[in-house]
C-alpha cells in the first residue's frame, strides 16, 4: 500500500513525538559553574562559545552535577584556538588557567 501525503505528515509529528519523548534529562546537557581565582563563580550554560569574566583571574575550578564536556580558550573566541584545557566533569586545577571563553556540552 503506497504511503499518502497525509499519512507523511502524521507519521512525522509521531516520530517527533517519540524523539521528544525520549531526550528528557538524561540527554539535557546542565549548566556548569566556572570559579575564578577571585572566587568570583559564573555560571555558563551550554551550546556555542561562551565569554568568561576574565577580569576575575583565572579559572581554578569547573563544577557540574553531570560530567558535562567543556574545553576552555585563551582569548574571547573559541574558533580557530587551541584548547588550554578540556575534560568532563567537575574538576580543580592547581594552577589556575587564563581562560577568556569556554564551550560546555
Amino acid at each position: 500500500m503506497p504511503i499518502r501525503p497525509a499519512n507523511l505528515a502524521t507519521m512525522s509529528a509521531t516520530i517527533a513525538g517519540a524523539l521528544a519523548g525520549m531526550s528528557g534529562t538524561a540527554g539535557h546537557v546542565r549548566p556548569v559553574t566556572v570559579t575564578f581565582e577571585s572566587g568570583h563563580e559564573q555560571v555558563v550554560e551550554a551550546g556555542g562559545c561562551r565569554v568568561l569574566d576574565a577580569d576575575q583571574g583565572g579559572v581554578v575550578s569547573i563544577g557540574t552535577e553531570a560530567p558535562t564536556r567543556y574545553a576552555l580558550y585563551e582569548g574571547t573566541s573559541c574558533q580557530g584556538g587551541q584548547a588550554l584545557a578540556t575534560g568532563s566533569g567537575s574538576v580543580t586545577f592547581g594552577d589556575p588557567v587564563p581562560a577568556g571563553a569556554i564551550v560546555v556540552g
